[in-house]
């Protein structure tokens, strides 16, 4: 009886040795069309002088249960707490680093870098989901995010509070300004939109006690004379919508952010991004140098 019980103990000690085979190893959950996919090169982009790559997301609403059915999404406008934390839990593996759009300005300014494989996480309108659906989820993977908010929606039932938006802004989110009743600013004129621009910061400002230098268009609606505008009012940088993670350097005041449908699968999601699990602890051993990117030397000849 001895000998078998010490034959049983060295059997157990060398199966929980083996690779691969110990006892709380966790294999990524994706099946193998997906993990072919996220381990392929990382797609060619043909950049032009002056060009970079830098992904920015735009989500609308997160975990929206009215818009959802057997637990999928039935409105592109709107991602589910499942789906969403599935793409934020791909992002962490595949090392990317999530930095706010004010940074972005700073580092087209040159006055700071970003990290490696940044990643722009933006939200728009205010809607109250992003507080208690993608709020939790960010810090639960140390991501950081834009919410753009249209102020004269603050309070509303189906929207934050100013007391919610503080405590985004307290746990290192940034709040930035959606104008101050989401009106397309290219049928506006200058009059109109110029009050849009200017008494969403000061709401905002005044509120938060915050600099509020990132600006969304509503509708990604864009016309000749908002950059001036937005310059004048003190914004530094301002996003629209686009379908490519490759901008310009002189486009600060319009850069483009890919929209997330709620139809979209992981596969989808990870064709959007420019850099895939190549040499990430997902597909290989080691991560890479690890080290922070300078956006302006890398557009610049």
């Amino acid at each position: 009886m001895r000998i078998t019980f010490i034959l049983i103990v060295l059997f157990l000690l060398v199966f929980l040795l083996l690779p691969g085979v110990a006892l709380g190893a966790n294999p990524p959950p994706y099946g193998p069309d997906l993990m072919e996919h996220l381990c392929t090169p990382d797609p060619t982009y043909s950049l032009k002088e002056g060009e970079f790559l830098l992904p920015i997301l735009l989500y609308h609403l997160v975990g929206r249960e009215a818009q959802e059915r057997n637990g999928r999404s039935i409105s592109r406008f709107n991602v589910t707490a499942t789906d969403f934390e599935a793409q934020l839990a791909l992002l962490q593996r595949l090392g990317y680093h999530s930095v706010t759009v004010s940074e972005v300005a700073a580092a087209l300014e040159g006055t700071t870098t970003l990290p490696e494989r940044p990643i722009v996480l933006t939200f728009d309108d205010g809607w109250r989901e992003q507080y208690e659906v993608a709020f939790p989820l960010l810090q639960r993977y140390g991501m950081r995010a834009t919410f753009f908010v249209t102020t004269s929606y603050i309070g509303y039932s189906r929207f934050m509070t100013w007391e919610e938006l503080a405590e985004l802004r307290d746990a290192g989110m940034e709040i930035a300004s959606h104008g101050r009743k989401h009106l397309n600013l290219a049928d506006a004129d200058d009059k109109e939109a110029w009050r849009e621009i200017a008494r969403s910061k000061g709401a905002l400002e005044e509120k938060l006690g915050i600099s509020v230098v990132s600006f969304a268009y509503p509708y990604g609606a864009y016309r000749k004379g908002l950059p001036a505008m937005l310059e004048r009012a003190g914004y530094r940088i301002a996003v629209g919508v686009g379908g490519t993670p490759v901008h310009r350097l002189g486009g600060r005041y319009y850069l483009r952010r890919m929209e997330v449908s709620g139809f979209h699968s992981l596969r989808a999601f990870v064709d959007r991004l420019p850099w895939r699990g190549a040499g990430s602890p997902l597909c290989a051993s080691e991560m890479g140098s690890g080290g922070r990117v300078s956006l302006i030397p890398a557009i610049l000849p």
